[in-house]
């Protein structure tokens, strides 16, 4: 994977913004009533470009209790006549989904179960400027008009349940505190601090080598807002990579990531069956849980 500002000036452009990225739903958009959140957190991604992936999202990781949405964005399925395509990427990369309809139905199914399904969102270099998005239109948004934005495409259109933050696409370039403000304006509507922290989940993966994650991670007043924070360094040792952020924020806001393309299945298990000294971490997540279900449920299977 936040203080309205200047309320006049706002009012004016959210009502312009409200009414270009109307959103144009699937039939099929009722909402779920949200399940609480589970004690023990155990996050699948579904990675529509996973290989092989055979498996539709009602039934690649029955264990789960979190299920994140990775690629495409949120506003291509809840406006689609703005932001989304018939040759959409996850439409055409996936053999399982070729409308937006029929991703939006299965996610009912997941939420019906009372598992959480939350979307990525990814980080870019414009979080650290003063319009961190802009519309389809050119519309440049400032940091509580783009959180503002993202609340109404995921939860008031698609009512899904929290977002991701996927931090890793500004490399060596540090996050500053316009990025620092738009992490923090999304927990106005996701996580623990926002309106609904009984039912909205919200997280990002970090890792060690793009240094933005450092201001997520490695800062309390940032890291609060969120329910916890994945480590997505697959391939490094798997304590070192947990007490990098657990030092700092504490091991009941961290837990580690691992993937079968860089985790064997006795490492993963390992990894979910370890627990920190204070005895308490917040989970395990498996990226690309669609590639191989059979690891993906024994991972969590594995959780302590």
């Amino acid at each position: 994977m936040k203080q309205l500002l200047y309320a006049v000036a706002l009012s004016v452009v959210m009502v312009a913004c409200k009414k270009d990225t109307q959103p144009v739903l699937t039939p099929d958009t009722e909402a779920v009533t949200p399940a609480a959140l589970p004690t023990h957190f155990k996050v699948a991604y579904y990675a529509y470009d996973a290989t092989p992936n055979l498996l539709p999202l009602t039934n690649f990781a029955n264990e789960a209790n979190v299920v994140v949405l990775f690629e495409g964005t949120p506003y291509e399925i809840a406006d689609s006549t703005h932001y989304g395509s018939s040759s959409s990427y996850i439409l055409t990369v996936n053999p399982n989904y070729h409308s937006y309809k029929s991703i939006m139905d299965h996610v009912h199914v997941l939420q019906a179960r009372g598992v959480k399904v939350l979307y990525n969102i990814d980080d870019a270099n414009s979080w650290n400027t003063t319009t961190p998005f802009t519309t389809y239109n050119g519309t440049g948004l400032t940091y509580t008009q783009f959180a503002a934005f993202v609340k109404r495409m995921v939860v008031d259109s698609l009512h899904l349940d929290g977002i991701a933050l996927d931090v890793e696409h500004m490399g060596s370039t540090a996050a500053n505190t316009n990025f620092k403000n738009l992490v923090k304006e999304f927990g106005k509507y996701f996580g623990p601090l926002s309106s609904s922290p009984t039912t909205t989940v919200y997280t990002a993966a970090i890792y060690s080598t793009p240094t933005a994650g450092y201001a997520i991670g490695q800062d309390t007043s940032v890291a609060k807002y969120m329910n916890f924070v994945e480590d997505m360094g697959y391939f490094q040792n798997n304590t070192s990579r947990f007490n990098l952020w657990a030092n700092v924020i504490g091991s009941a806001k961290t837990m580690i990531g691992v993937t079968k393309s860089y985790n064997s299945l006795s490492n993963a298990v390992a990894a979910a069956q370890w627990l920190p000294s204070s005895g308490v971490k917040a989970g395990i997540m498996v990226f690309a849980g669609n590639v191989d279900s059979s690891y993906t449920n024994k991972v969590f299977r594995a959780l302590q």
